[in-house]
């Protein structure tokens, strides 16, 4: 008989505690955050902050050591990491191609201006930053192309649920902000997945951008015609084994695209955006796996993520000026961008300013980019720390301004947020 490791045992216990505590916080904390009118992952974030070396840390130094020792996070992260992956499966369940082919032509131009417009901004702004917000001043590029994607992304349940309690989603212009927002969020994930290729490459960034553009041109080509055809077939089947199948292909995927070095993220998405377009799951289950993955998964990923977020480097009064003039510039390059690009296609001043305030919301979708930027080292703790909050403030904002925008009072709506993402 093998006698049990004592070590390894502490170590589940260590985890079961993290895990129930982070949980059971970020439940109520993002109930507050609906209640207040906010996205959910507002709360889920502030878990993190809230149990982290910001609050816990400094109150509690002792009660943070034994919740969280430094020799025993590793099973937490991996947690969270199929978390995410998960959770981009359902992200990719969001994803309605059909929507963007019915306006293709104001689809695309006004989601190259929400795009390219920011990114650009971003970029700039990462290029004359100060060494003190850089994990390594000798990589400024890298930094530079993970500042910008982070600038660029949009949260596509965000601005989808706010449309939807404004009732306005099955309008035209509701139909028109949501296909911006998917072929957005897209474009992001295949930003975020050649940016991450250029960092994890060795020597010279520009040098690996090639094998990177390779590898996702193979991940795409497979996906669209070997995953279109699977899941096609999948549908035929019944869901108690099409569910599990689903799942453990967006995990193969994102194991697959992680070794290719364009990101975990981009083969789940891709999975949950083609069983989403081939119908293979029903409505009802898909349903059911994203209610799970919303309540349960989602909460766990971005507490751990706020776990990450170190406050007190915004002390730096270098570093909290970076972090102003950073969110200024992503609000501005999103909205403007937007705006620019609606009025070029033929949308009115009303509509333009609405998709303009909508877009605006990070969400999810910039935790994302700011969790990979900082595995891969292209971020420190500071500019982790000013990504997180640009994602929370910029999620706070966009439902009442959406509702400023279009006319539309908070009693004329229900709670706006009850997307988790």
């Amino acid at each position: 008989m093998t006698v049990p490791d004592p070590a390894a045992s502490e170590a589940l216990v260590v985890l079961f505690a993290q895990l129930a505590v982070v949980l059971a916080l970020a439940t109520g904390l993002g109930a507050l955050a609906r209640r207040g009118g906010a996205p959910p992952v507002v709360g889920e974030l502030l878990t993190g902050v809230v149990l982290g070396p910001s609050i816990l840390g400094l109150v509690a130094p002792g009660v943070y050591a034994a919740l969280f020792p430094e020799d025993a996070t590793t099973l937490l992260l991996g947690v969270s990491s199929v978390c995410l992956v998960v959770l981009m499966t359902v992200v990719g369940f969001e994803t309605d191609l059909s929507v963007a082919r019915a306006r293709p032509g104001q689809t695309l131009l006004v989601a190259a201006g929400s795009v390219v417009v920011p990114f650009a901004l971003g970029g700039a702004l990462a290029f004359v930053a100060p060494d003190a917000v850089l994990a390594n001043p000798d990589a400024r590029l890298p930094f530079v192309l993970f500042v910008a994607t982070a600038m660029s992304i949009s949260a596509i349940p965000v601005v989808a649920r706010i449309l939807l309690d404004m009732g306005l989603l099955d309008a035209p212009f509701g139909q028109l902000a949501v296909a911006v927002a998917l072929v957005n969020d897209t474009l992001g994930w295949l930003l975020l997945a050649v940016v991450a290729g250029i960092a994890t490459g060795s020597g010279d960034a520009l040098a690996s951008l090639p094998g990177t553009l390779l590898a996702l041109a193979g991940v795409l080509v497979v996906a669209l015609t070997v995953g279109r055809w699977f899941a096609a077939r999948l549908g035929s089947v019944a869901d108690s084994v099409a569910l599990p199948t689903v799942v453990a292909l967006a995990l193969g995927a994102g194991a697959a695209t992680q070794a290719l070095g364009v990101e975990a993220v981009l083969g789940a998405f891709l999975v949950g955006a083609i069983a989403r377009d081939r119908s293979t799951l029903a409505p009802e289950t898909r349903e059911a796996l994203e209610s799970v993955t919303l309540a349960m998964l989602a909460p766990v990923f971005f507490a751990v993520a706020g776990l990450r977020v170190d406050l007190g480097a915004l002390a730096d009064p270098t570093v909290a000026l970076v972090g102003l003039v950073a969110f200024a510039v992503a609000v501005v390059g999103k909205v403007v961008g937007t705006v620019g690009a609606a009025r070029l296609a033929g949308i009115d001043r009303r509509e333009s300013l609405a998709l303009g305030a909508a877009l605006n919301a990070r969400g999810a979708m910039e935790i994302v980019v700011a969790t990979v930027g900082l595995r891969l080292g292209v971020l420190n703790e500071a500019a982790y720390a000013i990504v997180v909050c640009i994602a929370i403030g910029t999620s706070v904002m966009t439902p009442p301004l959406v509702r400023y925008v279009y006319g539309v009072s908070d009693t004329d709506t229900g709670p706006v947020g009850d997307s988790t993402v």
